[in-house]
């Protein structure tokens, strides 16, 4: 009986050391460095789902009917990603590959159109939710990138494009131009700041999903201190009348040094030679 027990308690002892295992070597394998990132499909979902949703919320603004607003909301929301995977060739369409969410986003559209009045009290959360979808938008584009082996800075730039790209289209569609070529507060700034710090760390060595949770921390970080800061970026910048007075300051130095120095000394050779 005694046996019986030791055997059993081996055998549990075994199979809670097994379950201990997996569970290490899983999350061993999440943070190996080299990795590639596997962003969960909900993630996923959502931060196309709160573009769309944006979109949509534009769309009503700008007195769209029922078509520009399906249409507004899709470009929102799977502008950037169609834009990354064109560029990146041979890595398949996100668009295409989830009919699902599409059926989804055109409901969402749908119903934003017909109820745009639930959303007039709830700016603070889609904000938020707006600034959450752009990092998780930059580290789909980076980390994507860096899975398929792209150079550094094509893995910033793809997601860069891939955080703003939507928003971009959106604002070409309606006639104006897009927001983020324009003064404003870190958009484009906070998608590009976001994806150059995953891409900086994935190529140091740090495991991809703390780079990832730092992208999408410093996108939002950024956007929602733009804001209360009321940072913008400047509509021009001309530094010509500074480079001017700079290379006005060096000429007259070097002239007081050199030539007001070599006249003293013609000066100086003159007098000796009179004596």
């Amino acid at each position: 009986m005694a046996g019986h027990r030791r055997r059993r308690s081996a055998v549990s002892n075994d199979c809670g050391m097994e379950a201990c295992m997996d569970i290490v070597g899983f999350i061993g394998s999440a943070f190996a460095e080299g990795q590639a990132l596997t962003v969960p499909w909900g993630i996923d979902y959502f931060s196309v789902v709160v573009g769309v949703l944006t979109g949509a919320l534009f769309a009503c603004d700008r007195k769209l009917d029922i078509i520009g607003t399906v249409v507004l909301g899709l470009l929102t929301g799977y502008g950037g990603g169609i834009i990354r995977d064109t560029l990146m060739q041979g890595t398949g369409v996100y668009f295409t590959s989830h009919p699902d969410l599409v059926v989804i986003c055109i409901i969402i559209c749908v119903f934003v159109f017909y109820f745009r009045g639930l959303f007039k009290h709830l700016d603070a959360t889609v904000f938020f939710a707006d600034a959450l979808s752009v990092g998780l938008f930059a580290l789909a584009g980076a980390s994507k990138a860096f899975a398929f082996g792209e150079g550094f800075v094509l893995c910033v730039i793809l997601g860069a494009i891939t955080a703003v790209g939507g928003g971009a289209v959106r604002d070409i569609c309606v006639g104006e131009t897009p927001g983020i070529f324009r003064q404003s507060n870190f958009y484009a700034v906070a998608g590009l700041g976001g994806a150059l710090l995953f891409v900086v760390l994935a190529y140091a060595g740090c495991p991809l999903p703390l780079a990832g949770v730092a992208c999408v921390f410093v996108v939002v970080f950024l956007r929602y201190w733009s804001v209360y800061f009321d940072w913008k970026t400047r509509p021009e910048a001309d530094l010509t009348p500074h480079v001017a007075r700079g290379v006005g300051s060096v000429r007259r130095l070097i002239s007081g040094v050199f030539l007001q120095g070599g006249a003293r000394m013609a000066k100086r050779k003159r007098r000796k030679d009179k004596q």
